[in-house]
């Protein structure tokens, strides 16, 4: 039996959504509808971030229609990605899967009434064994190491000092008040969920400045958000922050033109 409606900036943020309908300010790709799975949720609701290449934002849908859940995701021009309070509040509905279409949800919704939509209609709790199937490589070793990382929350002390090609939307979780970023990086590239409400998926750009940090959005039309390792061989940059910018990288460079750029100003500094 679902248990309650829960709002959470980032589907990584509950331990345990067993029985529950979530609306989460993530990204609707694919890692993201497996962390879902993974939690036991009976519903959720995610933010489409533009769509883009592939449909890589809302391939959460198919992914958990396959495990019988109800999905959907919301227009990103109607509310901030990682803002769950604004999902719910403003965010309208874009696209359902066909689980959650039988249940009565569809496109034009608000979040929360689609939400409650599929909370009363009683859907079971996912069972599957979930794997959230994240990638975590290191691309390229030497003095400035490269490492692929399809969530930014896997970023810990063991990269500090190197780049980082991340999967993740370029946003601040709206709850954030400490940073996902644990370690200083030498630099980091995140997705600009086709930038949205506010600038919100090209957030995070102004918090890496502000701590020194070059930064720079890959164009979700080029790449497949949640995977790090498309963005290294097929991004194409549309934001840079002014730290990256003073290094001479530029919108239309490509991830491997930042990293180049990042590497040659740590080698000049030491």
């Amino acid at each position: 039996m679902p248990r309650d409606i829960r709002i959470v900036d980032s589907m990584t943020q509950p331990d345990d959504a067993t029985g529950t309908t979530v609306i989460t300010g993530s990204h609707g790709g694919i890692s993201s509808g497996r962390y879902a799975a993974s939690l036991g949720v009976s519903g959720v609701v995610f933010n489409d971030a533009g769509i883009g290449r592939d449909d890589a934002g809302i391939e959460s849908l198919p992914y958990l229609d396959d495990l019988g859940c109800p999905a959907a995701v919301v227009d990103s021009d109607t509310a901030r990605i990682a803002d769950g309070v604004d999902m719910a509040r403003n965010g309208e509905i874009s696209r359902v899967n066909d689980v959650a279409a039988a249940l009565g949800c569809e496109p034009g919704q608000n979040a929360l009434d689609c939400a409650a939509t599929m909370h009363d209609g009683d859907v079971d709790p996912v069972t599957a064994d979930a794997d959230t199937g994240l990638t975590e490589v290191q691309l390229d070793g030497g003095d400035v190491p490269i490492w692929a990382v399809d969530s930014i929350g896997l970023i810990s002390d063991r990269h500090e000092g190197a780049i980082t090609i991340a999967g993740s939307h370029g946003e601040r979780l709206a709850g954030e008040f400490e940073t996902y970023v644990p370690t200083e990086i030498a630099g980091i590239t995140l997705y600009d969920a086709g930038v949205g409400k506010d600038d919100a998926g090209i957030g995070r750009l102004a918090t890496m400045n502000d701590r020194g940090i070059p930064a720079a959005a890959v164009d979700v039309d080029a790449a497949h958000i949640g995977d790090a390792v498309s963005a290294w061989d097929e991004g194409v940059l549309s934001h840079v922050n002014d730290r990256a910018a003073s290094l001479g990288v530029e919108p239309g460079d490509t991830p491997r033109d930042f990293a180049n750029a990042v590497r040659d100003a740590r080698r000049a500094e030491s």
